[in-house]
Order: C-alpha cells, then structure tokens, then sequence
C-alpha cells in the first residue's frame, strides 16, 4: 500500500534509502510541500537541512509528525 503524506507532515528518510546517501542526517528530514495530482508514488519535499524543494518518492520516508502535530513517535 503507498503511503500518503499531507503538506506540512514532516518526514525522515528510510535508513536504505539512496536518495540521500552521505549527506549530513539532517539532510534525512523533509516537510511535504506540494502534493503531485494523480501521483501514488511522487511528492514535493523541501529539505530540513537545507530549505531545497526536491521532487521525492512517498517509499523512500516515513511519517515522523503529522503537520496537525500528532508525532508518530
């Protein structure tokens, strides 16, 4: 099942995840930005690290907080 992330939830990538391999850890955390209409498996992210947007994959994050500040932890 794709996992669904909402604008504002903040992410942290999954530790095989390539998408940021040898970057600082936190480089690993991403806020959703914009989600992409129709997409399953894409997404906007800006990341923590560096307030870059990126265009990223829902498989390679999972939820850290919810942006109604319900953590998931």
């Amino acid at each position: 099942m794709p996992a669904s992330f909402e604008v504002g939830d903040l992410l942290q990538m999954k530790p095989a995840s390539q998408a940021f391999r040898g970057l600082p850890a936190r480089a690993s955390l991403v806020m959703v930005a914009d989600k992409i209409e129709n997409s399953s498996t894409f997404f906007y992210g800006i990341v923590c690290g560096t307030g870059e947007k990126h265009l990223f994959s829902y498989d390679s994050f999972f939820l850290l907080s919810k942006a109604d500040g319900e953590k998931n932890f």
